[in-house]
């Protein structure tokens, strides 16, 4: 081949093409080369191989192999460019020998694989985060339920008289089922790619479901919670169970970080066209160093076994799946010590249609209330009945939802209201649900379904299909008793 042609061939080759000495001299470069690494031939040529490693050392050790390795044999190289920044390339490497046989220079053919690597790591990531997701799941599924029996029967036993010692012990294992429940609910978002649910809820309402179920926590943390005054009559529609995790993972937050005797305050304000939760606390605040890390997965300012690190990094992506953002920043010195994290989200035009109040049913007048806890877990219907007795309820207990069935469907049982886990052998809740659809569609306002995760695709698409209430688990006794009120306000009076 002429040299016009040889030279040709190297200048249009798509391939980067370079001739290099032992010692790192670069003899020739094409042009492909160039724009792979970012240098001009002029400042290749005039330097030295070893500048276009990630890790210099690579050099020596990769030309310690030039003797054994197979030529036409590729290998993938860390490299990086002129700017810094790092690449993946695969090189096929062909050694030229002098007469006493040892290397003059070699001959490297390179190709930028950085894209290529990046999707096999981003498909392998995926199928890690896949079987993880499903992992986690199931081991949700078995933690929640001993977390929820240990959560309703603490919750039950600090509801009477109770010697301070033995109030302390019991509040020190409901705060830890708390912080387990967190935990598997952080996992669980982060896992899982979540669907956003969003329907409308008055704004007052959601403020005041999250923070009454904090309270006991904020008590076990001995910080004060202060509440802002907040926009009467607004309708905000959101999914309810992911903005709630939001600002339940900010206000602890803060309160861990506030300390004992701290304060910790949610301002709810509308801004333009959005809705901004604000929660600030009296504590050391965040340090320079970790603020810019403060969203990333894993990383934490608190001790080991302290937190998982992921709370703050599912709630940055719940608000961004709402069109929304999270803004941590410290407060003004002038102010005080402490943070402040500000969930913003957009809501168009400021609702004007003033939330529904449910009155409470009238005194008298109501036979006595009856419920149906169908759940395969003993100590859960255990726990619930225990609950449901003490409020002067009648508690029927269906240990499958093929029970339930008997007793709603071939025994005709009136409730008025029914609590269902989803996940049950044989007749599950979501199949309880489509039988009653059919057989007693007159009772389907009065369920409600519990949960260890919203995440997994059935359980997410049968709530998004039915709009069915849904519990948590494990879930507060305070809330389960507002939500079955909330019910027994809208069932007719039986007779």
């Amino acid at each position: 081949m002429s040299e016009e042609r040889y030279r040709s061939v190297v200048d249009n080759s798509p391939f980067g093409i370079y001739r290099v000495t032992v010692d790192g001299r670069l003899i020739t470069v094409n042009p492909a080369l160039c724009v792979i690494v970012g240098y001009t031939a002029e400042e290749l040529l005039a330097g030295n191989m070893v500048m276009l490693y990630a890790d210099p050392a690579d050099r020596p050790k990769w030309l310690a192999k030039a003797n054994q390795w197979p030529r036409g044999v590729p290998v993938d190289v860390a490299w990086r460019r002129k700017d810094g920044s790092p690449i993946t390339v695969r090189i096929w490497v062909y050694s030229e020998r002098d007469e006493a046989g040892q290397i003059a220079f070699i001959d490297g053919y390179v190709e930028d694989v950085t894209p290529i690597r990046a999707t096999e790591q981003a498909l392998r990531q995926s199928e890690k985060l896949a079987a993880l997701g499903q992992l986690v799941s199931g081991v949700a599924h078995e933690l929640n339920n001993p977390l929820a029996a240990i959560l309703l029967f603490a919750e039950d036993l600090l509801a009477t008289e109770r010697p301070a010692e033995e109030r302390e012990a019991i509040g020190a294992i409901a705060q830890q089922a708390r912080r387990s429940r967190a935990i598997v609910r952080d996992l669980l978002s982060f896992v899982r790619s979540r669907d956003v649910m969003p329907a409308p809820i008055a704004l007052q309402a959601l403020v005041a479901g999250v923070t009454q179920m904090l309270r006991p926590q904020m008590a076990d943390l001995s910080v004060e919670l202060q509440v802002a005054s907040v926009p009467e009559n607004e309708i905000i529609v959101v999914d309810r169970a992911g903005i709630e995790q939001i600002i339940t993972n900010l206000i602890v937050n803060a309160a861990q970080s506030a300390g004992t005797g701290g304060h910790v305050r949610l301002d709810v304000r509308t801004e333009a066209d959005d809705y901004v939760f604000e929660v600030v606390d009296d504590g050391p605040g965040v340090s320079a160093d970790a603020l810019p890390h403060i969203f990333e997965p894993f990383f934490t300012t608190k001790a080991i076994g302290q937190g998982t690190g992921l709370g703050l990094s599912v709630s940055l992506g719940i608000a961004q799946q709402h069109g929304g953002t999270i803004i941590a920043a410290n407060r003004d010195p002038a102010d005080g010590p402490g943070a402040r994290f500000a969930l913003r989200l957009p809501g168009g035009a400021p609702g004007s249609a003033p939330a529904q109040v449910v009155e409470p049913p009238a005194a008298g007048g109501r036979a006595e209330r009856r419920v149906l806890i169908v759940d395969d877990e003993d100590t859960i219907r255990r726990a619930l009945s225990r609950f449901y007795s003490r409020l002067g309820w009648v508690a029927t207990e269906a240990d499958s939802g093929a029970d339930a069935l008997r007793k709603l469907v071939d025994e005709a049982q009136e409730f008025e209201v029914v609590i269902s886990d989803v996940k049950m052998p044989n007749v599950s809740g979501i199949e309880l649900y489509d039988a009653l659809h059919d057989l007693r569609p007159d009772i389907l306002d009065r369920v409600v379904f519990c949960t260890g995760e919203m995440q997994s695709p059935a359980i997410a698409e049968f709530f998004a299909r039915t709009g069915c209430r849904a519990l948590l688990k494990p879930f507060d006794l305070k809330t389960l008793a507002a939500l079955s009120d909330e019910i027994v306000s809208r069932v007719p009076v039986r007779s």
